[in-house]
């Protein structure tokens, strides 16, 4: 049986989307970018792309986007394009945006994920989705770009998740940094790096084999994810979870929000350790 070309557009082509682009072109599919800045939105006749998948730099421009997108699936009467909102917004953003298309009973889904730039590219991303029409289990997308999709009940869910899941990793992720300047001291820190990276049973072992190396090697320019928009992620989930005593995560990104972070913000998060010196 031959598979079925699927048609998508991707709004915005920066590391994820050019990844996810390169994984569903492997596998047949046509793909298309739009650029805000390149093409006019409502040029566009939404209908012919069995998928609009989005992800952008923060909630604002998202909002302001999926704005024009909801306009333009209207007038284009694209009532079976399904539309995918992969950034990490705040929850209040989601659920405007998830909202409105709801209610003109467009098919949209809420879908942040884990996995990166790697996971994009192996099909190997995880997704924490929410949708009220596309069942996200066996929709081809999904399927083609992911290991795992966990479904939530309600609009906002899996994103207010996503934050927490990023505030935890990224404050994990902060004392790494912190904790790279004694290692280094230590006489003997390759060894001491080896040992940490090598026996699965010790408890910090996951994040250390993944990150130690790259921290220590200062290989900042292999980006998995940018170092800004872990910033802007530990302030939404901050905000999100602003009646919680979080005294680690405010340290951490007041570190990341002093001057001397700038020149970082377009390396991979794992430049935060530099913060440390």
């Amino acid at each position: 049986m031959v598979a079925t070309m699927h048609n998508i557009l991707f709004v915005g082509k920066g590391l994820i989307t050019t990844s996810l682009a390169e994984r569903l072109s492997s596998a047949d599919w046509k793909v298309d970018y739009y650029s805000r800045t390149e093409t006019r939105l409502n040029f566009i006749d939404l209908s012919k792309y069995d998928y609009i998948v989005s992800c952008l730099p923060n909630a604002e421009i998202s909002t302001r986007v999926w704005s024009n997108i909801l306009a333009v699936a209207l007038a284009s009467h694209a009532f079976q394009t399904v539309f995918i909102e992969l950034s990490t917004l705040t929850c209040e953003a989601i659920k405007q945006i998830g909202n409105s298309f709801n209610d003109e009973r467009l098919n949209f889904i809420e879908a942040p994920f884990t996995g990166s730039k790697t996971g994009s590219l192996k099909g190997s991303l995880i997704y924490f989705a929410h949708s009220q029409r596309v069942d996200t289990q066996h929709d081809p997308f999904f399927n083609t770009t992911s290991s795992k999709v966990y479904t939530f009940d309600h609009i906002g869910a899996a994103t207010q998740f996503k934050l927490f899941y990023n505030l935890w990793g990224l404050t994990a992720l902060g004392l790494l940094g912190q904790m790279l300047r004694l290692l280094e001291a230590l006489p003997q820190n390759e060894l001491a790096a080896t040992i940490i990276t090598s026996h699965d049973d010790f408890w910090m072992n996951s994040i250390a084999q993944q990150k130690l190396n790259q921290s220590l090697a200062r290989n900042h320019q292999d980006i998995h994810c940018k170092l800004k928009y872990a910033k802007k992620d530990i302030k939404y989930a901050l905000d999100e979870f602003s009646d919680y005593k979080l005294d680690l995560s405010h340290c951490l990104f007041s570190i990341l929000e002093s001057d001397q972070s700038i020149g970082y913000d377009e390396l991979d998060f794992t430049a935060m350790s530099e913060l440390f010196k």
